[in-house]
């Protein structure tokens, strides 16, 4: 693959909580990795891409996904959803179950099938060139010991909610998450309001006495404040919002304040539970980005960070999330939107409106552009 350089680089946005914004105007790209950042880089045998003075930033990760086969989800009847979310700028899904299947198995056997067949079928075509860490297996009470590192073998990320499966209290669940956790899997946990048939709902002693990494939509039919405050306060878990589909908007905003109290930003993480009973939302990720901007007294870069790299971290993704050298080029260029009063995508996103986006690169290669793009043109057209 050539190498690509990009130069004129107004904002560089690098999705690391610790140090949101690099001062830097340049990325040097080859065999679709990042391999230099910096100032006025130059490279005689790179094709340029002139950013105009415009923003980069890191592909979105969404943290909280439940994709079946390829871009169709029976349960919604869902096809062809994840090629706006490529569009839109996110480039990494994360699957947390593949549930929403008509006859859903009710054992680990078919569990290990399912999650199997998707973990297989995603490694071999990615929708839309999307990054997708599918293979989520749902826990049931008969599940065994060697399930798990099947899965860490396969190279699966994440087990899928707690409140999916049978498994769903210390006793029954417990032995599994040590399972899991031995193995080099993450464990996730619903928590908040059950609004599909089939699921649970999973109160906070078990949560807290589980310890997951990652505790999914707490504002979910709205979680109280001394709940959210327990989550920061008697586990180290990352604490994901979603969009409010069923949740709320106050929750959220708890979330992102007391994380800043405790000094803990890196522990949120920004979920859509896309496809959902309620439909699909490519824009999801980046309403989260421009509530967490505009209402929860965190920086644009923070809250960028909060849909990237605390994302990678929290599921131990490598060399995506973040911009800098050995990572993949997964990568957005944007601006203000066409035609707005707004200078920049700093001062769109501050003012809670999306940013245009002019190209979005996923290891390298750029996969959509121009009238490609699902957000509105951007004020400077980066080509």
């Amino acid at each position: 693959m050539a190498k690509i350089l990009l130069k004129n680089i107004g904002c560089l946005y690098s999705g690391d909580i610790n140090e949101p914004v690099i001062k830097a105007d340049s990325i040097l790209i080859e065999d679709g990795k990042i391999i230099e950042v910096g100032n006025n880089l130059a490279s005689s045998d790179a094709k340029v891409v002139d950013v105009k003075g415009t923003t980069v930033m890191p592909g979105l990760l969404d943290s909280h996904t439940h994709p079946v086969i390829g871009e169709w989800t029976p349960r919604q009847n869902a096809m062809s959803w994840i090629d706006p979310y490529v569009r839109s700028g996110v480039t990494g899904l994360i699957s947390v179950g593949e549930t929403h299947i008509p006859g859903k198995p009710k054992n680990a056997e078919g569990m290990r099938a399912l999650a199997t067949v998707a973990k297989q079928t995603f490694d071999n075509v990615r929708p839309a060139k999307m990054k997708l860490y599918g293979g989520a297996y749902i826990m049931h009470k008969d599940a065994a010991e060697a399930d798990f590192k099947k899965f860490v073998d396969m190279g699966c990320k994440c087990t899928g909610e707690i409140g999916l499966g049978s498994a769903i209290t210390v006793e029954t669940a417990g032995p599994m998450m040590k399972w899991a956790k031995d193995a080099g899997l993450k464990v996730t946990i619903h928590r908040g309001a059950s609004y599909l048939h089939g699921s649970n709902t999973i109160d906070p002693e078990t949560i807290i006495g589980l310890q997951p990494d990652v505790i999914c939509h707490v504002s979910l039919g709205r979680v109280p404040a001394d709940e959210i405050h327990r989550y920061f306060d008697e586990t180290k878990s990352h604490i994901e919002i979603t969009r409010p589909q069923l949740g709320s908007l106050d929750a959220n905003a708890e979330v992102i304040h007391y994380a800043k109290k405790k000094n803990a930003l890196y522990r949120v993480v920004f979920g859509n539970d896309c496809p959902s009973g309620f439909g699909v939302f490519p824009h999801g990720i980046w309403e989260l980005v421009l509530f967490a901007s505009v209402f929860c007294d965190v920086s644009v870069g923070e809250a960028i960070a909060m849909a990237s790299g605390n994302t990678a971290q929290a599921f131990n993704l490598q060399n995506t999330g973040i911009v800098k050298a050995g990572n993949w080029a997964d990568l957005v260029i944007c601006d203000a939107p066409a035609g707005s009063a707004l200078k920049d995508a700093t001062a769109a996103i501050s003012d809670g409106t999306l940013p245009g986006i002019s190209m979005v690169m996923i290891d390298g290669e750029i996969v959509a552009q121009g009238a490609g793009v699902n957000t509105a043109p951007a004020k400077n057209q980066v080509c």
